[in-house]
C-alpha cells in the first residue's frame, strides 16, 4: 500500500531501517569477550558458544576478533572523562548534605580507573560473554556505547527453570539476570535446550537437538540487529501547554483508562512493573548505567493502555484532482507544510493529507491497571512525522516522567488508524470505524501474551505472526505495526469485507490491539474465557 520510506516518513524515524531476517543479519558484528583465567564455564556453555558462533557466519552476520572489536581511546577523550567525573563527585558531594536526590552517583576511584580504560569496544559490535564476569571485568566496561552496541550473555539454565514455568517465573528470573549479567540478552542453556531472554519478556524455548539457524534467523539476530531503543525525551517536541484531563475533550478518555484498569486487573494481563533501584546490580555504578540506557526510567511496566483522541480526517482525493505538484518518483511528499501520501488503492490512485494524531497514555513505569491521573498521563503526539509530548495541567517533567517504551507502535497505531478512518470516509461514509475515530477516539491495548485465533472478534482482523522477532522499542517494531495495519485494510476493502480493527502480532512480544473503547475491550476479555493470556499460550494455537 505505502514504500517502507512512506512507512518511515509517517512514524518519524529518520534512517532507514532492515525490516528482513537476512537484512539485519547482514548489519550486525559480533565479538565474542575472552574467558578470564580465573573463570569457571560449563561445557554445555561452551559448545553453545561453538555452535553459535558457527551459525552466525552462515547467516550472514561478521564475527569479528576480540582484538580487532577493540579501538583506542584518544588521550584528549580521556583526559575529558577524568574532568567529567571529578565534577561529578564534586557535584554529589555538594548536593549530599542536602539529602536531595540524585541523578548521579560518586565514583569510586576504581570505578574512575574503568571508566579511562584505554581500550573500548567500538560502537555497533555487539559482545558475546560466556558464564559468569568479574565485577570490573564485564563486556559493559569495555563498552562504548550500551545503546549501540547489545551485551549477550550464555549462562547455564537454572534447573527450575523448564517447559513448564509459568510467566511470572520467567520474568522475575530475566530482569535478574539482565541486572546480575549487565546485559541486554541472556542465553540459558542446557544440554537439551536453550531460551532467549531479551526485555520484550518473553522466553521461547528452543531444542538443541534440531538446526538452530533458523531460530537464530529469526529469533536471536532480530534482537541484536534492532535491540531496545526508547524514545528519549530529545526525540519529541515538548509543548510549552498543558492539557487539562478535566476537559470535555479529556475527560471522557481518561475515565475510561481508569474505569478500564480496574477490569483489565481481573484478566492478569498486566504484571506488577519492577524498579531499577530494587534490580540486584552487582555496584551502584551499573545501576547508573542501567538506568541511563533506559533514559533515566526509575522502573519498568510491561504493556500499555492508551486512548486515541478523537482526530480530525483528511479528504481522499482521486490524483487526477489534486491541485498541486506530485512526485512521480515517491508515495510521500510534503505539500504546504503539511506531509502526504500517495496511496494505490483496488480503485485506482489517491492522494491524501495525512491527519494529526493524538493519544493519551501512561508514563512508563506506572501501574497500568491503577492509574493516578495526577502524576501518570502523558499526551503524546504525531505531526508531519515529528513527535509531539504534553504533560497533564499542573505536571512538570520529573526525571520517572518518560513516555512508553513502545510510544513508535502507539502512534503508529494511531496514525494507521485515521488513515483508514479517511479512506473509509470517502468510500462509506456512514461507517461505524469513521465516526469512532472521528468523534469518539480509538481505544489502544499491548499486553506480553496472545489471542485466541479461533475466537477473533468479527470484523477484527489479525497481522504480524511472520515478522522477525524484534525488540520492544525498536524501529522496526513502529514500522510493522503500520504496514500491517495498513496492508490489512486495503485486502479488506477489496474484497468488500468489513472492518472494525486490527490485531497486531509481535511475535515473543506480544499483542497490540485496536478496539472502541478500552472497558468494552476489558469486558471482552473476561467474560470470553479462553480467549487471552498472558505468555505464549496462544502464539503457536
Amino acid at each position: 500500500m505505502l514504500s517502507t520510506d512512506a512507512l518511515e516518513a509517517l512514524i518519524g524515524l529518520k534512517e532507514k531501517t532492515a525490516l528482513s531476517e537476512r537484512a539485519m543479519a547482514e548489519r550486525v558484528s559480533v565479538a565474542f569477550f575472552p574467558i578470564q583465567k580465573n573463570e569457571t564455564v560449563s561445557k554445555a556453555v561452551r559448545d553453545f558458544a561453538q555452535l553459535l558462533e558457527s551459525n552466525l557466519k552462515r547467516a550472514g552476520v561478521t564475527i569479528v576478533p576480540y582484538e580487532k572489536a577493540l579501538e583506542k581511546v584518544p588521550l584528549k577523550k580521556r583526559g575529558k572523562r577524568l574532568l567529567a567525573s571529578i565534577i561529578n563527585n564534586v557535584l554529589f558531594l555538594i548536593r549530599y548534605p542536602f539529602k536531595k536526590e540524585q541523578d548521579s552517583i560518586y565514583l569510586t576511584a576504581k570505578t574512575i580507573k574503568g571508566i579511562l580504560k584505554p581500550e573500548r569496544i567500538k560502537p555497533g559490535i555487539s559482545i558475546v560473554t560466556l558464564g559468569e564476569n568479574e565485577v570490573g571485568n564485564m563486556p559493559i566496561d569495555v563498552t562504548s556505547s550500551f545503546r549501540l552496541s547489545s551485551v549477550l550473555s550464555i549462562v547455564d539454565k537454572p534447573k527450575e527453570i523448564t517447559e513448564e514455568t509459568n510467566f511470572h517465573e520467567h520474568f522475575d528470573t530475566a530482569m535478574s539476570l539482565f541486572a546480575h549479567h549487565m546485559a541486554n540478552i541472556v542465553i540459558l542453556v542446557s544440554d537439551k535446550d536453550w531460551i532467549i531472554y531479551n526485555f520484550n519478556a518473553s522466553h521461547p524455548l528452543y531444542p538443541l537437538q534440531e538446526d538452530i539457524s533458523n531460530f537464530l534467523l529469526r529469533g536471536l539476530i532480530p534482537k541484536i540487529a534492532a535491540p531496545i531503543l526508547p524514545l528519549r525525551l530529545k526525540d519529541f517536541v515538548i509543548k510549552k501547554t498543558h492539557f487539562d484531563p478535566n476537559d470535555l475533550l479529556h475527560l471522557p478518555l481518561v475515565e475510561d483508562l481508569i474505569e478500564s484498569g480496574q477490569i483489565f486487573e481481573k484478566t492478569g494481563l498486566y504484571p506488577k512493573g519492577k524498579k531499577i533501584k530494587d534490580l540486584p546490580f552487582r555496584n551502584s555504578f551499573y545501576a547508573w548505567i542501567g538506568g541511563i540506557h533506559l533514559d533515566h526510567r526509575t522502573g519498568m511496566s510491561y504493556g500499555f493502555l492508551a486512548n486515541q483522541l478523537p482526530t480530525k480526517l483528511e479528504t481522499l482525493i482521486p490524483e487526477g484532482k489534486f491541485k498541486g505538484v506530485v512526485p512521480e518518483d515517491k508515495d510521500f511528499f510534503m505539500y504546504q507544510n503539511a506531509l502526504h501520501i500517495k496511496l494505490e488503492l483496488h480503485t485506482g490512485i489517491y492522494l491524501l493529507k495525512v491527519p494529526e494524531v493524538s493519544v493519551i497514555s501512561q508514563r512508563s513505569g506506572s501501574d497500568k491497571t491503577n492509574l493516578n491521573k495526577d502524576t501518570d498521563l502523558v499526551k503524546l503526539g504525531l505531526i508531519n512525522g515529528t513527535f509531539t509530548l504534553e504533560t497533564p495541567t499542573g505536571l512538570s517533567l520529573t526525571k520517572d516522567y518518560r513516555p512508553s517504551f513502545d510510544t513508535g507502535v502507539i502512534l503508529a497505531h494511531a496514525v494507521g488508524n485515521a488513515i483508514i478512518a479517511s479512506i473509509l470516509k470517502y468510500f462509506k461514509p456512514e461507517h461505524t470505524f469513521v465516526e469512532q475515530v472521528e468523534k469518539k477516539g480509538m481505544a489502544l491495548s499491548h499486553w506480553h501474551g496472545y489471542i485466541n485465533r479461533e475466537l477473533l472478534p468479527s470484523g477484527w482482523y489479525m497481522h504480524g505472526l511472520e515478522n522477525p522477532h524484534v525488540s520492544c522499542s525498536s524501529p522496526q517494531s513502529a514500522v510493522y505495526a503500520i504496514q500491517g495495519k495498513l496492508s490489512t485494510f486495503a485486502e479488506v476493502l477489496k474484497e468488500g469485507g468489513e472492518y472494525n480493527g486490527d490485531i497486531h502480532i509481535e511475535p515473543h512480544h506480544g499483542t497490540n490491539i485496536t478496539y472502541p473503547t478500552l472497558k468494552s475491550l476489558a469486558t471482552l476479555f473476561t467474560e470470553k474465557k479462553n480467549l487471552v493470556s498472558l505468555g505464549n499460550k496462544y502464539l503457536l494455537k
